[in-house]
């Protein structure tokens, strides 16, 4: 029991020197030298197959004043298909 107690008081001083001794680093921050990457690409979600795909690898269709990304033209194709049929 006492080598449990010694143990946290070494962890606990170990933890306040550390604060005190390098205030200005936190744990969730990156190291400076780091550097962040942007984003290369959105992912969007192809309405019929539902695969996520990044949207400058989709194909583009504006249907019924809205813009689509498709992962493929036989998907784009088979998604107007059911707009159609749905219409009829």
């Amino acid at each position: 029991m006492r080598l449990l107690i010694l143990c946290f008081l070494i962890y606990l001083g170990y933890w306040v020197f550390k604060k005190w001794a390098l205030p200005g680093q936190s744990s969730t921050t990156p190291p400076e030298d780091v550097a962040l990457t942007p984003v290369d690409d959105v992912m969007v979600k192809d309405p019929f197959c539902q695969t996520y795909l990044p949207k400058k690898q989709g194909i583009k269709s504006v249907i019924n004043e809205k813009t689509h990304y498709f992962c493929s033209t036989t998907c784009r194709d088979k998604y107007l298909e059911t707009i159609k049929d749905s219409k009829h």
